[in-house]
Formats: structure tokens, C-alpha cells, sequence
């Protein structure tokens, strides 16, 4: 039986008869502690942390139910079973207000005693399983959410993670560290618990452990440089720490991702080891992508290109050059453009570049082509809303099919056709009302509704006003 309890009792011949009939029934070392009043019970449970406590009511000084409240303050997770000759209802009442689960009373058949530590047992069993089960769960979304971070995608799953899981995160920052001998990863990520407040999610691969620290507030860079060294010289030689800058948006902590692989890459060539910001080129590297993304928005991929064909002659570190792609693809997701879609299979190759480049630039064109459509289809909305047009003719006007034209005019413009078109037409119904020249009826036409009352409804539900009450409130000012 893998519990741990304390046996509480004044009576020491009592204390060690259950400590054998436990023992001869479950084994030796169960027990771990005995007190003989409420405040070493109080005192033990403080020091032992046991799963279970075997309490005696009536004890001198402090009392066992005195005992498990001052007990539960701190140790919510301990369970008790009282024990007592006491054949009180008043006290078994109490004893369950207090969260006891079991009650005992003396003297007590063994068998009946030995089923109540099992049944208290068994349900810290279940109670561990669940507590594992939610770790486990907790683990893999803060590993997933490490994940989306390290491939730059940055979408609504990810800040609904974020506010699920580190809601008061205000900035980020990574460190990268990588070994050439054995490490004792657990000591470390115990002693990094020991050095920082900071929660934070850590993922090892082959020689090399991802760290991502989680801040309430903007760090120091001094800070993240002596957490460095002294991973450095906890770890000794061969070890190579790159660390990254902090960032404050959460479409940031990505390049300090990034930072820390490049600064891991450029103090590779010192063997003993070291750890390091990533130098300057990590600029040029920035200003280079900056550099593509300008030639893929101006659909100019043989510049594009030769930008690459450059990176790839200087650069082979594979997980770099990821890097620099993930890049590429995130600036453009911020300008509404997706190509998520397509996936290099060799780093290296050219024609893979190539291909992809070709297509970020026809996602582009695609882009700026679909925003024509709707441009066209707005002016003529404008032009024509004192008609009565329909979706199908808008359609038919921009060479759309109908589904495909409501389905991109929604996407473009965050509304549907008939909300656009009613907002138009609301908007010229009210500077006509404020000019005070004609008639509702007149109005009524003039902005393309055959039907005053309709016209009226519609009307109220978007200004919660009728036009008159509309009009005459603004004749009141």
C-alpha cells in the first residue's frame, strides 16, 4: 500500500496496537509518525506531509477535531479517520463537518477498521489518478502552446492558450541550452525553479533543452544574462547557452525564439563552451527578410529569389534557415495574406525556394485581386443603392459567381451584402432627414425601399428611433 500515515492517540498501548494490526495487515513503513495530543499531530503533519491521519478524539490540550481544523489550513490534501470511544452523534456531526470521511470507534472489530483504511485509501488513489490526469493535461497544452510560440503561429488558439494558461503574461523571452556530455536536466530545471519566480515551459530534444519564460513585467537584460551564467557554471564546460531578448507581444516572444537559436549558432565556435545574446547579425537577418517580404508584395519572385539564393550560399544551419521561413510567412499573415498551405521538404533546395516564393507572390496577387473585386463591387453599391439591386446583380456586375462573391465580400468587409447595402442607405436616409426638405414617403424612395413601413422598421432596429422621433429630437438641439 503506497500511503503514508500518523497516528494520533494520548493512549500509547492504543497507538501501537493499530500500529501493529496496520503493519501485520499492509506492511511495515506505512506508518511514519506518532503523536500523543493535537499539537504534535499538528507538528508532525507539518513536518511528515502524510496521506493519512488515524485521530483520536479526546486528547489533552488540543482535541483531534481541533487538531484537523488547524491541520486542513494548511494540508488540504490530508485525509482523516477518527477514532474514538466516544459514541457521540454531536461528535460523528462535527467530525464530518470537518471533512472526515471515516469514523471509528473503540474498541473496533479488526476487520472493520482495516475496510475503512482501505476505502479512505482507495479514494486517494482516485484522487492522485486525478490530480495526474489533470497534470498530464495541463502538460500538453503548455506544451502545445510552447509549440505554436516556436513555429510562429500566432492565431486566436493561441491566445485563448495564453489566457487560459499564463493570463497575467506581460513579456516572454527564451534561452536555448545544448550540451556535448550527459546533463542532469532534472537538477538543473530544479535549481532554475530555486533562481526564478518566473513559471516557465521547458521541451528537451536530443542535446539540446528549449526554455520559454513566462513574465509579469518587462525583464532586464542583465537579468536573463545572470540566469545565463549560472545555468553555465551549474552545468559546467561544454555547454552552450543562447539567450534570448524579452518581448512584450505576444506576436513577439517568436523572434526572441529566434535570437536565442542564432546566438547558439555564433557561440558554437567557442569548444568549451559559453552564452550569449545573439550579435548583430541577427539584424541583418531581420533587414534580409524585410528585404523578401518587400519583393513578394510587389509579386517580384525572381528578386525574392535571388534575395534567397544569397541567404542559402552563407547560411546551412537548417534549424536557422526554419527559422527564417517561419519569418517570412508571419510577416505576410500580418498583412491578411496565408500560405500556410504550402511546405518545403529540403531546406536547402532551390527549386524548393523557388516554388514557394512563386506562390506567396500569387497569394498576393490573389489578394490585392479579390480586394479589387469587392472595391468595385462597393462603388457600385454606392452608385446604385437607391435601386432595388440584389446580391445576385452585384455579382454578375464584378464577374463572381453568387456563393463565391457573399463568401469573399464577408471576408473583406466583416459584413454581409444586405448590412452593407442597409447601412448605405440608413446613412443618405438620415442627412435627407436632417435637411428637412421632403417627406418621409419621399425619403422612403429615394434611398431604395418601395415600402414606408418596412422602411421604418428597418429604421428603428439599427437607431432604436423612428425617422419622426429621429427628426424631432434633432429639431430639439
Amino acid at each position: 500500500m503506497d500511503i503514508k500515515m500518523i497516528l494520533a492517540d494520548d493512549e500509547m498501548i492504543e497507538r501501537k496496537a493499530m500500529k501493529k494490526l496496520i503493519e501485520d495487515h499492509f506492511g511495515e513503513g506505512l506508518v511514519i509518525g506518532e503523536a500523543a495530543n493535537g499539537r504534535q499531530a499538528i507538528e508532525l503533519a507539518d513536518k511528515l506531509h502524510p496521506d493519512l491521519i488515524l485521530m483520536d478524539v479526546k486528547m489533552p490540550g488540543i482535541n483531534g477535531l481541533e487538531a484537523i481544523e488547524k491541520i486542513q489550513i494548511k494540508h488540504k490534501n490530508i485525509k482523516f479517520i477518527m477514532v474514538s470511544a466516544y459514541d457521540s452523534f454531536e461528535y460523528v456531526k462535527k467530525a464530518m463537518n470537518e471533512g472526515v470521511k471515516e469514523y471509528i470507534l473503540k474498541p473496533a472489530e479488526e476487520e472493520e477498521t482495516i475496510q475503512t483504511i482501505i476505502r479512505v485509501y482507495q479514494e486517494i488513489l482516485r484522487e492522485r489518478e486525478q490530480i495526474q490526469k489533470q497534470r498530464q493535461s495541463l502538460e500538453i497544452s503548455r506544451q502545445y502552446f510552447l509549440k505554436k510560440i516556436i513555429g510562429f503561429n500566432i492565431n486566436e488558439e493561441t491566445w485563448c492558450l495564453k489566457n487560459e494558461l499564463f493570463p497575467d503574461m506581460k513579456c516572454g523571452y527564451f534561452i536555448i541550452y545544448e550540451w556535448e556530455d550527459d546533463q542532469d536536466i532534472h537538477f538543473l530545471l530544479d535549481r532554475l525553479n530555486n533562481w526564478t519566480d518566473s513559471p516557465f515551459i521547458y521541451h528537451v530534444q536530443k542535446n539540446q533543452m528549449i526554455l520559454f519564460f513566462i513574465l509579469q513585467e518587462r525583464i532586464r537584460k542583465e537579468e536573463i544574462i545572470k540566469l545565463g551564467r549560472r545555468l553555465f557554471i551549474a552545468s559546467g564546460n561544454k555547454t552552450w547557452i543562447g539567450l534570448g531578448h524579452p518581448y512584450d507581444k505576444l506576436e513577439d516572444p517568436p523572434r526572441s525564439y529566434q535570437d536565442a537559436l542564432l546566438a547558439i549558432q555564433q557561440i558554437k565556435k567557442f569548444k568549451k563552451g559559453g552564452y550569449s545574446f545573439p550579435t548583430n547579425a541577427s539584424h541583418s537577418m531581420a533587414e534580409l527578410k524585410d528585404k523578401i517580404v518587400d519583393c513578394i508584395l510587389k509579386t517580384e519572385s525572381i528578386q525574392a529569389f535571388q534575395q534567397v539564393k544569397d541567404m542559402l550560399r552563407d547560411e546551412k544551419n537548417i534549424e536557422i534557415i526554419q527559422e527564417f521561413h517561419f519569418e517570412i510567412k508571419q510577416a505576410l499573415h500580418k498583412k491578411g495574406i496565408h500560405v500556410n498551405d504550402f511546405h518545403i521538404r529540403n531546406w536547402l533546395e532551390l527549386d524548393e525556394w523557388e516554388k514557394f516564393l512563386q506562390y506567396c507572390c500569387l497569394q498576393v496577387h490573389h489578394y490585392f485581386h479579390s480586394k479589387g473585386y469587392i472595391e468595385r463591387a462597393k462603388t457600385y453599391i454606392q452608385q446604385n443603392y437607391h435601386k432595388p439591386i440584389t446580391l445576385e446583380e452585384v455579382a454578375e456586375h464584378v464577374d463572381l459567381s453568387a456563393p463565391y462573391f457573399t463568401k469573399l465580400f464577408k471576408e473583406k468587409t466583416n459584413k454581409t451584402f444586405i448590412d452593407y447595402l442597409t447601412e448605405i442607405r440608413l446613412t443618405k436616409a438620415k442627412e435627407l432627414l436632417l435637411e428637412h426638405q421632403l417627406s418621409f414617403k419621399e425619403i422612403c424612395f429615394q434611398v431604395g425601399y418601395r415600402d414606408p413601413n418596412y422602411f421604418s422598421r428597418v429604421f428603428k432596429k439599427y437607431y432604436h428611433l423612428s425617422p419622426r422621433e429621429f427628426q424631432n429630437q434633432i429639431l430639439k438641439k
